[in-house]
């Protein structure tokens, strides 16, 4: 009898520990979800140098080499792909290429992404993982996926659902080169998260504190988890529009049919003063014209009356465009887009668009929690240079 009544008591124990647990959680989850009729993403992308990721190459006899092989002076630095520029490319040469990234601590991940320009490369990929820095031929690493293959898609996503990781070794065979961009590692860490997160840090508005452009990083502004929002799309189911802010290549927000000039307004979170503006976007030929404004009309979608600050002319169709210009302050950055073929309108998609600044790196917080694993070798892995001037890229056709 007591020993019935003792199990019984460690059940409504661990019932009631489970029910303690479950419901903050649910509540904390609910909190930071973006609603109902929202279906843009929530999960940052980890594999940034925004959340202190870092990017190496290694050639195939395992090597650790600081820029890629073969590749030219403008594009040989592999840290392009952790950069916030979903435009900025790097080459996937025939035969084998191996990345590893680097998390600050050990990061549940739920998927791989990246972005195969004009769909040309083709090959197969893998995914391994470890908690431990290990050489990259190393039996240890642990591998989450067969061989996947990439071929003919411009967008690759491949889910990691509960895999755990602090390094992530990311192995290409490859038959026809190619270039690829935007590489992305979501996990448990949400843009909203982050965002409060970078809140709580003192933002330097002078400076002249951090003047040495080793210590800046190129910061996308126009993202949710830099607190922006879509405030004007020119069609289009609205309550999605925040798709072409959320951190992620997958997500994608489709302008009308009918529309003869797709437009939308990104208002940041603050005036800020940017130098680069860059559209990932459905391959199609147009003219896409970028702004830079303080202040909307009564009618913000009229911009006869504002001078674009560049108008960039994708004539190849190669489905993204940037334009670098001298330091300029604004508070809301508009694109509009002229299809080349106005007879022939087709649906014009957006994927992301960025509006990059300067921000001292010392203002970016990647600390949650003290990070509890060890390296279990000597060899020490060098952080990529963080490259301070990016390309202009207003014509695809790499």
């Amino acid at each position: 009898m007591a020993l019935s009544i003792a199990r019984k008591l460690a059940r409504a124990s661990a019932v009631f520990a489970l029910l303690f647990f479950l419901f903050p959680l649910q509540s904390t989850l609910a909190g930071e979800t973006f609603g109902p009729a929202d279906d843009s993403n929530a999960a940052k992308n980890l594999a940034r140098m925004n959340c202190g990721a870092r990017i190496d190459i290694i050639t195939p006899d395992g090597r650790v080499v600081a820029e890629i092989p073969g590749a030219t002076a403008k594009d040989a630095n592999a840290s392009a792909l952790i950069m916030d520029d979903d435009t900025v490319s790097v080459p996937l040469h025939e035969g084998d290429t191996t990345f590893i990234i680097a998390f600050p601590r050990t990061s549940a991940l739920d998927r791989f992404t990246f972005v195969n320009e004009n769909g040309s490369a083709e090959g197969e990929m893998k995914v391994s993982v470890s908690n431990y820095r290990l050489p990259a031929q190393s039996s240890k690493w642990i591998e989450v996926n067969g061989s996947t293959l990439f071929t003919h898609q411009r967008h690759f996503n491949l889910s990691l659902l509960g895999v755990e990781a602090r390094y992530v070794k990311l192995s290409f065979h490859v038959q026809k080169a190619g270039r690829i961009a935007a590489l992305g590692l979501y996990g448990a860490q949400s843009l909203q998260k982050f965002a409060s997160r970078q809140s709580s840090v003192v933002r330097v508005k002078n400076l002249m504190a951090a003047r040495r452009l080793e210590d800046m990083l190129n910061f996308n502004f126009a993202n949710l988890y830099a607190k922006a929002r879509v405030v004007f799309v020119s069609s289009g189911a609205e309550e999605s529009a925040r798709r072409m802010i959320d951190d992620d290549t997958i997500t994608a927000y489709r302008f009308a049919a009918a529309d003869p000039h797709p437009t939308v307004i990104v208002e940041l979170a603050e005036r800020e003063r940017l130098h680069r503006i860059s559209a990932l976007y459905k391959m199609q030929a147009g003219t896409l014209e970028v702004f830079l404004l303080d202040e909307l009309g009564s009618n913000p979608g009229d911009l006869s009356g504002a001078k674009p600050i560049a108008s960039i002319v994708d004539a190849s169709g190669g489905g993204k465009a940037a334009v670098n210009f001298d330091p300029n302050g604004g508070r809301y950055v508009a694109l509009r887009w002229t299809p080349s073929a106005p007879e022939a309108i087709k649906v014009f998609e957006v994927v992301e668009i960025s509006a990059f600044g300067d921000m001292p790196l010392s203002m970016l917080s990647t600390t949650e929690f003290p990070d509890v694993y060890a390296s279990n070798t000597a060899t020490e892995v060098k952080a990529p240079e963080v490259p301070v001037e990016l390309p202009v890229l207003a014509l695809v056709s790499e």
